[in-house]
């Protein structure tokens, strides 16, 4: 498995996750409401000594209760792996999908149908994808140092569907393969990536050119691979094993 994202509270409870392989597989799974389940850890942790002590060798700790789920949906998405995925934002349930992967491909899925109602083919592989928070406008990082921003957002009636596509590049400010890109879970122009130069860099998507760069990794030759936003912070991972933190204000 390679990606993993879960949609947000609707309208129902139930909320409802999507996987994808690295074969283009494209799975969907209704999560189960696990608020009831409960486990007894005290009688558990006894239970656990009388076992070592063989007092009682009849008495058995209490199991969790894994719940087996099967999967409302499989689709063979893609023609290769598929990188990243987010939900769309066009309505309050998971309903739509979009999905980046390494055949050059962005789509975006109608889950209920299980139906590709857009696709856009690229010339490069697609190594990760992000969404603005209120919007379908996507950030896709890219082995050849880029950056590319994409409208996917769609309009349809019944089983008709309109769209109005864009794309654009940001000018190539990486020197090597962008690992990662995250928006801003508040700002929709501003948007962050990491890339193997081992550099973070912040962006607003109004300038071809990053705000701000700075090094991810402590070491020369280390990579920068990945990203997360917090409250006015930038976390970064690399391949030098350490999380760096970086004060993001803007």
């Amino acid at each position: 498995i390679s990606s993993v994202t879960l949609s947000k509270p609707g309208s129902s409870d139930q909320k409802v996750m999507a996987s994808a392989d690295w074969d283009g597989g494209l799975a969907i799974w209704k999560v189960p409401n696990l608020e009831n389940a409960s486990i007894d850890e005290e009688a558990t942790e006894s239970s656990k000594k009388r076992q070592k002590n063989n007092a009682d060798t009849s008495s058995s700790p209490k199991e969790i209760s894994i719940i087996e789920v099967k999967p409302i949906r499989s689709i063979k998405a893609h023609a290769s792996n598929i990188s990243g995925m987010s939900w769309s934002s066009s309505d309050s349930s998971p309903s739509k999908l979009i999905t980046g992967s390494w055949d050059h491909s962005l789509k975006v899925w109608d889950i209920e149908r299980a139906d590709c109602i857009l696709a856009l083919n690229g010339s490069r592989v697609v190594t990760a994808i992000s969404r603005s928070f209120n919007s379908d406008v996507v950030a896709t990082a890219h082995p050849d140092c880029a950056v590319r921003l994409w409208d996917m957002r769609t309009n349809g009636v019944g089983d008709k569907q309109s769209s109005q596509i864009s794309d654009r590049t940001l000018r190539q400010s990486h020197k090597s393969w962008v690992s990662d890109v995250k928006w801003s879970p508040t700002d929709p122009f501003v948007m962050a990536t990491t890339g193997h130069d081992g550099t973070l860099k912040v962006w607003d998507i109004r300038s071809s050119l990053p705000l701000h760069t700075v090094r991810a990794v402590s070491k020369k030759g280390e990579k920068a691979l990945c990203l997360a936003f917090g409250d006015g912070i930038i976390y970064s991972g690399g391949s030098d094993c350490v999380v760096k933190q970086f004060a993001c204000k803007i």
